[in-house]
């Protein structure tokens, strides 16, 4: 399973997503990520965090674009005026589109997230072009760095919990804030030392094992390629517009190279195999 296939279908995903506000599509994009992520997880990445951390984000992206935005032809209930921010109309369009929100926001974090839940991060570095291998090389140790913050943290209150003065209330992770803050920076050191020692930066970089493009990955990485030139076609002939519930709310048009875009993206379900 080739790294640069995964970072071309994660693209892939990403332009089909950002290239139109049509709802339809972010939720086709939204399904196939989901399922992909189920189906080529590594087994030591876990998925319930980032799929919690997901559904807050959407959650609070529809919730917000419902309160905050005002217009509409069907008024739902009205907020009184003297409250600040979200005082007014809220409709059944605005309540629309923010959902319509909250699928993009899904979908784009989940297509990314498959080089952190199905890659390696050091896999990164493999997974861009030579010109970008420091690019690659910070990706992926920022990537690296968020679980073992969190690991560092559950073992930190655990430790403090057995000395008796830790616990799982708030007041105490904020005692155990600095001491993570510390490790962390004490762990970023370590890496830039064991980077230095290695030679970063100073010439081309060697490869202990080279990632080799099998058959499944070529089929893969076209089958991306022809999804983001059907989008592009389609963005460009006129049958991917946007669509905007205001100022009423309409069914979204759906066209077939679309569609077809998006069913690519399906492609690693059917022809890529765990390795």
């Amino acid at each position: 399973m080739n790294p640069r296939a995964w970072a071309a279908w994660s693209a892939a995903a990403l332009v089909v997503v950002l290239t139109s506000t049509n709802p339809i599509y972010r939720a086709l994009v939204l399904l196939v990520a989901l399922n992909v992520l189920l189906a080529r997880r590594r087994p030591d990445a876990a998925l319930r965090p980032l799929l919690i951390a997901v559904s807050v984000a959407a959650i609070v992206a529809a919730v917000l674009n419902t309160l905050l935005s005002h217009t509409g032809a069907h008024i739902v209930f009205s907020v009184p005026d003297q409250v600040p921010g979200i005082g007014g109309p809220i409709t059944a369009e605005a309540a629309f589109y923010g959902v319509d929100v909250a699928l993009g926001v899904a979908a784009a974090v989940l297509a990314v997230a498959v080089l952190s839940r199905v890659m390696h991060p050091h896999d990164l570095i493999d997974a861009l072009p030579r010109p970008m291998q420091r690019t690659a090389a910070l990706t992926g140790a920022a990537l690296n760095m968020v679980p073992a913050v969190a690991r560092t943290a559950v073992a930190i209150n655990e430790a403090q919990r057995m000395r008796g003065s830790g616990g799982t209330r708030r007041r105490d992770w904020q005692a155990a804030a600095a001491p993570i803050v510390l490790s962390a920076l004490d762990d970023s050191l370590q890496l830039a030392e064991a980077m230095e020692a290695r030679g970063f930066g100073s010439g081309s970089r060697t490869r202990y094992v080279t990632a080799h493009l099998d058959p499944a990955s070529v089929v893969g990485m076209v089958g991306a390629a022809a999804a983001v030139v059907l989008t592009i076609v389609a963005r460009i002939a006129g049958q991917l517009p946007d669509w905007y519930p205001f100022p009423s709310a309409s069914l979204p048009d759906v066209s077939i190279l679309p569609v077809i875009a998006c069913l690519l993206l399906a492609l690693p379900l059917v022809t890529w195999r765990p390795s």
